[in-house]
């Protein structure tokens, strides 16, 4: 059976009226846990928890988030705090292709961010305290931004250091961060200037 104009128009104007309502009745419920950032054997993701439902997952209002933790799945029991940045943000987290390690960044302020990464060991997750995970810059430094990229095997990320001169200009490098056997101590390898802006 053939439907008129009006006829289609109508059960158009319905079905958008019902997933428009599904999405509001979904966004005004209260308390909403969002499970994102998984690492590669499913074991373990990251929770973000909102005073209610973010109109979108992958881009969450920070007014909204009231706690992020480390959880282990399916039960979603909490392994550990994480933390956010500055602007209460949830951070994106880096993880390793064993599920043994990852980093994510944090920043503290409107100029800065650091990488912090964790190991698992057979107590849990610890995290791994190298001493200023960034490069030696030459220079007046006003901003710089360290973020993960990827790792490259277990124990050997990628890193990014973004930096803003006060004089003027910015410049972008990439190293690899290799860790030692214990995780507390790493040596910088693979340093590559990838992009340089003059002012």
């Amino acid at each position: 059976m053939r439907l008129n104009s009006t006829s289609q128009r109508l059960l158009i104007t319905t079905t958008l009226w019902l997933i428009g309502g599904s999405s509001i009745a979904k966004a005004q419920t209260s308390n909403a846990d969002i499970i994102r950032g998984m690492s590669p054997d499913k074991k373990y993701g990251l929770q973000i928890s909102c005073s209610s439902y973010p109109l979108d997952e992958k881009d969450i209002d920070p007014s909204l988030i009231t706690a992020v933790k480390l959880v282990a799945l399916p039960a979603k029991t909490a392994v550990m705090d994480i933390g956010q940045s500055y602007s209460g943000s949830a951070p994106e987290l880096v993880w390793s292709a064993d599920s043994n390690w990852f980093a994510f960044s944090v920043a503290s302020g409107p100029r800065v961010s650091d990488t912090y990464v964790y190991r698992r060991l057979d107590t849990g997750f610890t995290e791994l305290k190298p001493e200023d995970l960034r490069l030696p810059i030459e220079g007046d430094v006003r901003n710089e931004y360290v973020t993960p990229m990827r790792w490259l095997k277990p124990g050997i990320l990628l890193l990014k250091d973004a930096v803003i001169f006060r004089a003027g200009g910015e410049a972008t490098y990439r190293f690899a961060a290799v860790f030692d056997k214990k995780g507390d101590k790493f040596r910088i390898t693979l340093k590559k200037k990838v992009g340089s802006k003059a002012e």
